[in-house]
């Protein structure tokens, strides 16, 4: 099939001819200037040497792939001074020099590139009839050029781990235009400080709480303000407070044990009956096994890690011996005794409807089955055996369709405290979403130990000043840690304020903020799994700042 010739106005191009034969687009066409400029000297030459035909690559056509066929032609250079005797007429708008592609090919498969990566990208391209392989969409991507750096005038700056933690990088990122700006291959204040000298007019750097980045913002944006980062200051609140609760756990225990002897039901009611579990464990089943040899190991670990410390020796190099983290000999160090897990609380599917079908059950409704539909009205999505098996234990003694043995005397179980992680996030909640249960183990935990009662207001207070912005109360607030009666670790943590307290008191002022950074650099580390083991700083670089 031919069609006859046409000049497509951008590309300055005519096209003589095309066909169609095995399932490809085979345009035939020529340049239509009459004079070429030589790409070394610039200067005008219109006496044709040769021609040659370049084939190139175009982007499909109603998902048929096109292939161009290009007269092209060779100029001599009629300039004394040019070390050049004959060029190529040069076509940037069409193709780049001994490209087998054109302009807009490369610029989609580069996008794809970008977005995907290589592979994923080639598999792509593929689907829209771009066939290419992994390696040309990254080629092509490591090719792109940079785009221009804006300027930035509100700026947030955090760390990435090229492996965690032993290599960190640092991102920069635009918080105006919610987006990365740079990316540097190290975390360190020399880097930052270089960065902000060579691209001024930052007015507001926001940042976490770590040293580098507030020397580097200092000596290389002085004038600027520096805001500490709001969420790792609560995250630094909430250390504090778990450092606390570390060294008073023996009153974490009997706390639990004061609120469950307060919350336990009357002697008489203690008889109940035991529903029958399809599958019984013995109490010697492998499960209890395993959990008291875990257990066992990890008790030796720590009274390991004790005789270490008493000899003298360093929590590093105790954890180097021990091959453990220096967070976990820390918090073994800190509690005073061997800190115990805390059992995992479990949340049934009937526990939100127990109320229905307590009321349920005492209008003289013991027939599962119908309990089941009615739940199911109300949005319950549980099966008939989870409803039969919560209700099982309110049947009576001699009841027809009571399951399992007669009636058994529970021994009252001891009942496990909550870790110190657990009550540091129990003490920072607000007290009006508190249950019974929890409740009832704060008033005993007041009990054993005021002073935790006097640090959990002080935390209540931090975060609602965090919350509101109020900058004018952080020296009052302060002040009050310094009071006779507050632990230890919250005086210690505001102390810790002051060093920063500039940039602290930015935080409770400005509505700035690093939490898009912190998303930016969860993108990052999507991007960087992608391609591990193949993407250098360069790609790596390019990918972030271009993708999406």
């Amino acid at each position: 099939m031919e069609i006859r010739p046409f000049l497509p106005d951008p590309s300055g191009l005519c096209c003589d001819r095309s066909r169609v034969a095995e399932g490809t687009v085979t345009l035939e066409l020529h340049a239509t200037a009459f004079t070429a400029r030589c790409p070394t000297c610039g200067w005008p030459s219109r006496r044709v040497h040769s021609r040659y035909t370049r084939v190139l690559e175009d982007l499909p056509w109603m998902g048929t792939p096109v292939r161009m066929r290009l007269e092209t032609r060779r100029f001599f250079c009629d300039s004394p001074t040019c070390a050049r005797k004959t060029f190529a007429e040069p076509l940037p708008r069409v193709a780049a020099a001994h490209a087998r592609k054109t302009c807009r090919l490369a610029q989609a498969l580069c996008k794809i590139g970008f977005a995907l990566g290589g592979q994923a990208g080639s598999r792509l391209a593929a689907q829209l009839h771009m066939a290419t392989s992994g390696d040309t969409v990254l080629r092509l991507v490591r090719r792109a050029p940079p785009g221009p750096t804006p300027t930035v005038a509100i700026a947030g700056v955090d760390d990435w781990a090229w492996c965690k933690g032993r290599r960190y990088g640092t991102i920069l990122c635009d918080l105006e235009r919610h987006q990365p700006v740079d990316l540097l291959p190290e975390r360190s204040a020399e880097a930052l400080s270089t960065w902000l000298k060579a691209h001024p007019g930052v007015r507001v750097i926001t940042r976490d709480r770590g040293s580098y980045y507030a020397q580097g913002a200092s000596s290389g944006a002085p004038e600027a303000v520096q805001v500490a980062d709001r969420f790792h200051l609560l995250c630094n609140l909430r250390e504090a407070l778990v450092r606390a609760l570390d060294r008073r756990y023996p009153d974490l225990r009997k706390a639990a044990k004061a609120a469950a002897a307060s919350q336990a039901p009357p002697p008489q009611a203690v008889a109940e009956v035991l529903p029958t579990p399809a599958l019984p464990s013995p109490p010697g089943s492998r499960a209890r096994q395993a959990k008291e040899a875990s257990r066992s190991r990890r008790l030796a670990r720590y009274e390991q890690v004790v005789r270490l410390r008493q000899r003298g020796v360093s929590m590093r190099d105790i954890a180097r011996q021990m091959r453990m983290h220096r967070g976990t000999v820390r918090r073994f160090l800190r509690a005073g005794q061997f800190p115990e897990r805390a059992v995992r609380k479990y949340v049934r599917q009937t526990d939100r409807f127990m109320g229905y079908l307590r009321q349920r059950w005492e209008e003289g409704c013991h027939n599962a089955t119908q309990l089941t539909g009615e739940l199911a009205e109300r949005g319950f999505r549980g099966s008939y055996a989870v409803v039969r098996r919560c209700v099982s234990a309110w049947r009576e003694p001699d009841h027809p369709h009571t399951p399992g043995p007669k009636p058994v005397v529970k021994p009252a179980s001891p009942v496990p405290p909550p870790s110190p992680n657990q009550t540091a996030w129990l003490l920072v909640r607000n007290p009006e979403d508190y249950s019974v249960e929890e409740n009832a183990f704060l008033a005993a935990l007041w009990q054993e130990c005021p002073e935790l009662q006097h640090g959990a207001e002080l935390a209540r207070q931090f975060i609602r000043m965090v919350q509101d912005r109020q900058a004018d109360a952080l020296d009052s607030w302060i002040d009050r840690t310094r009071e006779a009666g507050v632990p230890h670790e919250l005086t210690v943590f505001a102390e810790g304020l002051l060093p920063d307290y500039e940039a602290v008191k930015a935080a409770l002022r400005l509505e700035w903020s690093n939490g898009q950074v912190e998303g930016q650099v969860n993108r990052l580390k999507m991007i960087k799994r992608q391609m591990y083991g193949r993407a250098g700083f360069a790609l790596l670089r390019q990918r972030v700042l271009n993708a999406g």
